[in-house]
Protein backbone atom coordinates (compact mmCIF):
# COMPACT_ATOMS: atom_id res chain seq x y z
CA UNK A 1 0.00 0.00 0.00
CA UNK A 2 0.94 3.49 -0.87
CA UNK A 3 2.47 5.77 2.16
CA UNK A 4 -0.87 7.03 3.65
CA UNK A 5 -1.11 10.54 5.03
CA UNK A 6 -2.84 12.00 8.15
CA UNK A 7 -5.66 14.98 6.98
CA UNK A 8 -7.91 16.71 9.73
CA UNK A 9 -11.50 17.07 8.17
CA UNK A 10 -15.06 18.06 9.77
CA UNK A 11 -17.90 15.81 9.56
CA UNK A 12 -21.57 15.89 10.47
CA UNK A 13 -22.88 13.76 13.26
CA UNK A 14 -24.43 11.32 11.12
CA UNK A 15 -20.83 10.42 9.16
CA UNK A 16 -19.60 10.04 12.48
CA UNK A 17 -21.99 7.76 13.96
CA UNK A 18 -21.56 6.04 10.53
CA UNK A 19 -17.88 6.00 10.83
CA UNK A 20 -17.90 4.51 14.47
CA UNK A 21 -20.04 1.49 13.25
CA UNK A 22 -16.69 0.18 10.93
CA UNK A 23 -16.91 -3.05 11.76
CA UNK A 24 -20.14 -3.69 11.31
CA UNK A 25 -19.88 -2.41 7.85
CA UNK A 26 -16.65 -5.34 7.62
CA UNK A 27 -13.97 -2.09 7.55
CA UNK A 28 -10.85 -2.93 9.75
CA UNK A 29 -10.96 0.48 10.81
CA UNK A 30 -12.63 4.12 10.06
CA UNK A 31 -10.35 5.61 8.02
CA UNK A 32 -10.28 2.29 5.81
CA UNK A 33 -14.18 3.57 5.05
CA UNK A 34 -13.28 7.05 4.31
CA UNK A 35 -10.25 5.56 2.01
CA UNK A 36 -12.89 3.31 0.16
CA UNK A 37 -15.69 6.28 -0.28
CA UNK A 38 -12.82 8.51 -1.85
CA UNK A 39 -11.87 5.80 -4.59
CA UNK A 40 -15.20 5.35 -5.42
CA UNK A 41 -16.00 9.25 -5.77
CA UNK A 42 -12.20 9.26 -7.40
CA UNK A 43 -13.40 6.42 -10.03
CA UNK A 44 -16.83 7.96 -10.74
CA UNK A 45 -15.59 11.79 -11.45
CA UNK A 46 -13.08 10.41 -13.93
CA UNK A 47 -15.75 8.49 -15.38
CA UNK A 48 -18.18 10.97 -15.80
CA UNK A 49 -15.17 13.46 -17.25
CA UNK A 50 -14.73 11.08 -19.57
CA UNK A 51 -18.05 10.52 -20.69
CA UNK A 52 -17.75 14.27 -21.01
CA UNK A 53 -14.88 13.94 -23.15
CA UNK A 54 -16.54 11.82 -25.49
CA UNK A 55 -19.41 14.11 -25.84
CA UNK A 56 -17.28 16.99 -26.31
CA UNK A 57 -15.68 15.27 -29.39
CA UNK A 58 -18.40 13.77 -30.77
CA UNK A 59 -19.82 16.84 -30.73
CA UNK A 60 -16.77 18.64 -32.56
CA UNK A 61 -16.98 15.69 -35.32
CA UNK A 62 -20.38 15.81 -35.77
CA UNK A 63 -20.64 17.68 -39.11
CA UNK A 64 -17.76 15.66 -40.69
CA UNK A 65 -20.03 12.23 -40.01
CA UNK A 66 -22.85 14.41 -41.56
CA UNK A 67 -21.44 15.82 -44.28
CA UNK A 68 -18.43 13.95 -45.69
CA UNK A 69 -19.61 11.59 -48.19
CA UNK A 70 -16.61 8.99 -47.57
CA UNK A 71 -18.34 8.69 -43.77
CA UNK A 72 -21.89 9.08 -44.72
CA UNK A 73 -21.49 5.94 -47.61
CA UNK A 74 -23.46 3.27 -45.98
CA UNK A 75 -25.94 5.73 -43.95
CA UNK A 76 -28.70 4.31 -46.73
CA UNK A 77 -28.03 0.99 -44.90
CA UNK A 78 -28.89 2.11 -41.27
CA UNK A 79 -31.80 0.04 -39.99
CA UNK A 80 -32.11 -2.07 -42.67
CA UNK A 81 -32.30 -6.48 -41.96
CA UNK A 82 -29.27 -7.85 -43.32
CA UNK A 83 -30.72 -11.45 -43.31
Amino acid sequence: MATLTQKKISISPEQKHFLENYKQLGFTDQSSIVREALNRLIKEFKIKQRKSQMAKKARELLSDYTTDRELTTFTDLDGEEFL
